[in-house]
């Protein structure tokens, strides 16, 4: 209730100012900063027009903006208060009804007390200095937590301006001022329901020239205190949570002893769990809705007989952190005349304020009222089952008399538990891996794929991402499925000169259904490119010897082998096929790009060989006594040229025996090591064994190679074989092929040597290594041979260029020709 106190003026200024005791005097002693204790906004301080008898400096409000200038927080246990004064001037725009003066006896939570009334407290005419001088209540004597605000509505102007010095508290004993304050000085939670837990604000500030430590002691039960030390700087204000959660119902009241550095502050504290006979809540706490429903949240309303009439209420709510589509307020079935009550609310962020207010002539009797109001709430979508909370915070009510009285009201049930299901949609990709069968250059291959939403309750909306391919695309880039329908999609692949060879695409579905997004691996050869006589999908030594023959003229080209095999002047030719493609062509093969940098396309898996399957020819890896692996070449019958490519290792020709009219091509970059023998005759090279060079600082067992292929006289590949050299024969495994997880995990290339992939074979198999990051891209391609039974693969952790992957997600494929298995690897620095 506020009290207004005015009048007395005359006799204010009749009285002597030495028969008064200044017990509190406040003004500032600079420019820019406030005092220790004072609390403001836009309030600051001036040396400008100060007033007679100051130390030359004021408070100081400048223009519209409207403002609270507060006191610190003063204890008046030991006080008797008579009189407050200041001094004030305005300017002309300044009008003298814009400043109340207010009192606080709870650390400033509310101002009930009115010290000067708007329109007394600030001089009637303009541009002068003035003390202003008005009794105080005695409700402001003996309270430890009394605050003063000097409530400044603003003025008419930019430039208006109003002014406060010298300002002054009367009376007799002695005033205290902390060294902090807490706000509110006394709590009062009101009704808590047993099992429930309310959370109170506390706020703790610094209204001294030092930093502070304080150090809380825990508070009596129920109430407890998550934080008990604090650090403040001068000016400084923090919060901490108070929470009481009743055990049983009844009615706590405690004393909460604060000691701080000789001095001992007292704070009540106050709660009930007995239910009030005056209470608001929801109707229901408990509810279960799906995803997308519009869910009705009712709020009942119970007044005891002994309620006066109720005239209205603001009601706050906390939404929880979940998105809605739309929110309404309508009247209840309970409400009378909803036609004349006015309803309305606003939301900010997740805070909703409710008003209900009647007329003069329609208010609410004493009685019960099971939906006094309704809201409706359009949920949106959620992944998975989520449970949700609608919590009451505060409510205001005043009853129908002409002051407007406050009605007290406890809120119960104050939670709503709102439990939301999702609305199932399912993504379903058929197949999951796509393998398009050998496609020339220059035509295109289509297939088919299909995405579902088997037992959908809603529709799947879906988005499709390939990695960057320019021969692959898909047909449409999203769509919607229907509950239990399917929609096909189109994958086409349409290879080009340039881009041809093995292609491993990825197609990433994005998806609103459950689970996570779908990928789908789309496999595809290209043939006929650039560079590719034999229509493989490879550049290699079989086209190189098909080459040879064209232009030796042991052999007529056709118009394909004129097209691809035309590469000088690079990349379109000059019509003849001569020397010079040959050069350009075995430059390309070792270097494994063309040379305008573009990449060789990657060999399909396993070359076709020819139809009469010979003995293999095989390379044998030889340890030797110094350490060096040697590289033998066993041809048991007659071969045209060959092409082995391994990672980048040192290469030593000392000890080479090659065949006669051998041309033997090295090329070792930070990529690969690539060795190329053939003869420019067309002719094939005899049976035997030979030997290429050797290998410096590698193990014969760990070394693994990228390709391996041999051709005969007229450009067939033929078969290939790899041994490694072991002082005891192992034996092929009897059990089926095995893949184990690779290890370390998570593996880190700057603490790890390699990634070692282990299993083991039934029989010897040529194999092929992938990693593909989340979008699909393929990083790594290798190709090489395992032994039967046991085997350790060793993978360093680098791309196609060389370089380290980056940390992060990836994954890996091994293929053999009976087992295929993708394992996740997770790669750390």
């Amino acid at each position: 209730m506020k009290l207004h106190f005015y009048g007395l003026l005359l006799m204010l200024w009749a009285l002597p100012v030495s028969a008064q005791q200044p017990l509190f005097y406040g003004t500032p002693d600079t420019t820019g900063s406030l005092p220790i204790g004072w609390q403001a906004h836009f309030w600051t301080t001036t040396d400008q027009t100060p007033s007679p008898g100051s130390g030359g400096f004021s408070f100081v409000l400048h223009g519209r903006q409207a403002d609270r200038l507060c006191t610190p927080v003063l204890d008046t246990r030991a006080a008797v208060l008579d009189t407050l004064s200041y001094r004030a001037r305005r300017t002309r725009s300044y009008p003298a009804l814009h400043l109340t003066v207010r009192a606080s006896v709870d650390g400033g939570r509310t101002f009930p007390y009115v010290i000067a009334v708007a329109g007394a407290a600030l001089p009637a005419s303009a541009s002068k200095w003035q003390i202003m001088r008005f009794p105080l209540p005695p409700q402001l004597s003996g309270t430890p937590a009394l605050q003063l605000c000097f409530d400044a509505l603003g003025g008419m102007t930019s430039s208006a301006r109003l002014q406060l010095d010298d300002i002054r508290l009367y009376g007799s004993g002695q005033l205290h001022q902390r060294p902090f304050a807490i706000q509110p000085a006394q709590i009062n939670a009101g009704f808590v329901a047993v099992g429930d837990t309310v959370m109170l604000p506390l706020y703790l500030r610094n209204q001294s020239d030092r930093t502070l430590t304080i150090t809380l002691p825990a508070p009596p039960p129920p109430w407890t205190l998550t934080r008990h030390t604090m650090t403040l700087a001068p000016h400084q204000i923090d919060t901490l949570k108070l929470y009481v959660a009743p055990s049983q119902p009844d009615t706590f009241t405690a004393t909460w002893m604060l000691p701080f550095e000789g001095d001992t502050l007292w704070i009540p504290l106050r709660v009930t769990a007995t239910l009030p006979v005056h209470h608001l809540g929801w109707s229901t706490p408990h509810i279960l809705a799906r995803a997308r429903d519009t869910v009705r949240l009712g709020l009942q309303l119970q007044l005891g007989g002994n309620a006066p009439t109720l005239q209205g209420l603001l009601l706050t709510a906390q939404l929880p952190h979940h998105a809605h589509t739309y929110l309404v307020l309508e009247p209840g079935a309970s409400l009378p005349d909803p036609d004349r009550w006015t309803l309305q609310f606003t939301q900010q962020g997740n805070t909703l304020q409710l008003l209900l207010l009647g007329d003069a002539t329609h208010t609410l009797s004493p009685g019960s009222y099971p939906e006094l109001l309704r809201l409706q709430l359009g949920l949106a979508d959620v992944p998975d089952t989520t449970r949700l909370q609608l919590t009451l915070q505060s409510v205001e009510a005043i009853a129908a008399t002409p002051e407007a009285p406050s009605i007290g009201l406890a809120l119960h049930p104050r939670r709503l538990h709102l439990t939301v299901r999702p609305r199932i949609a399912q993504a379903v990709l058929m197949p999951d891996t796509l393998r398009l069968p050998a496609t020339p250059v220059g035509t295109r291959r289509s297939a088919t794929v299909y995405l579902s939403n088997p037992g959908g309750e809603r529709p799947l909306h879906a988005r499709f991402y390939l990695s960057p391919d320019p021969t692959v695309t898909i047909v449409p880039d999203s769509i919607a499925v229907a509950p239990n329908d399917t929609v096909p999609l189109t994958v086409r692949f349409e290879p080009t000169l340039r881009n041809f060879g093995r292609r491993v695409a990825s197609l990433h579905v994005q998806h609103d259904g459950l689970g996570s997004d779908t990928l789908l691996i789309i496999e595809a050869t290209g043939t006929g490119g650039l560079g590719d006589a034999t229509e493989e999908g490879a550049v290699d030594v079989a086209d190189l010897q098909r080459g040879i023959r064209y232009v030796l003229g042991l052999e007529e080209p056709e118009a394909q082998d004129r097209l691809v095999l035309d590469v000088a002047p690079f990349p379109h030719g000059d019509g003849q096929l001569r020397l010079n493609d040959l050069g350009v062509l075995v430059q390309a093969i070792a270097r494994n790009q063309w040379p305008d940098g573009h990449p060789l396309p990657v060999p399909p898996p396993f070359p076709r060989t020819s139809a009469k399957q010979d003995a293999p020819i095989t390379l044998h890896l030889q340890p030797e006594p110094d350490g060096m692996t040697g590289l033998e070449i066993e041809a048991p019958r007659p071969f045209a040229a060959l092409q082995l490519m391994l990672p980048p290792v040192a290469f030593d020709a000392a000890r080479q025996a090659l065949p006669a009219n051998a041309h033997f091509r090295v090329e070792n970059n930070p990529n690969h090591l690539a060795l190329l023998m053939y003869r420019l005759d067309g002719a094939a090279f005899a049976p035997g064994r030979y030997r290429l060079g050797m290998l410096r600082d590698v193990k014969a067992d760990t070394l693994h190679l990228l390709r391996w292929v041999a051709v005969d006289a007229i450009g067939r590949y033929l078969s290939t074989t790899v041994q490694v050299a072991r002082a005891t024969p192992v034996e092929p495994a009897a059990s089926p092929p095995l893949f184990f997880p690779p290890y370390p995990q998570p593996f880190a290339p700057t603490r790890h040597t390699a990634l070692i992939l282990s299993g083991t074979l039934p029989t010897p198999s040529a194999f092929t290594l992938e990693v593909f990051d989340l979008l699909g891209r393929r990083l790594t391609y290798t190709q090489g041979h395992l032994p039967a039974g046991a085997f350790q693969y060793h993978w360093n952790g680098r791309d196609l260029q060389g370089r380290r992957l980056p940390p992060g997600l990836y994954l890996l494929r091994l293929r053999t020709a009976s087992l295929t298995q993708t394992f996740p690897v997770v790669i750390i620095h």
